[in-house]
């Protein structure tokens, strides 16, 4: 994964520019303002459709794509 350099990067966007590899965490992270991003994941054979939310996107409306504060679920 080129933004932890802990995982593999099996994940890679069609709709960035430029080539990438992420692991799936790290993919959700770059993507927080790009919830509409084109996912695929490597299966071993070849890259295969996903999607943000297949891999843990949660899309959090306000607060700049983070979770309100004001919610107690989230203060854990």
């Amino acid at each position: 994964c080129e933004q932890c350099c802990q995982a593999e990067g099996s994940i890679r966007c069609m709709s960035c520019i430029g080539v990438h590899a992420w692991c799936g965490p790290c993919a959700v992270k770059v993507h927080q303002n790009h919830p509409f991003h084109k996912v695929q994941r490597w299966n071993a054979t070849h890259y295969q459709a996903t999607s943000l939310m297949e891999l843990g996107f949660l899309w959090h409306i306000g607060h700049g794509g983070h979770p309100c504060p004001q919610n107690r679920q989230n203060q854990d």
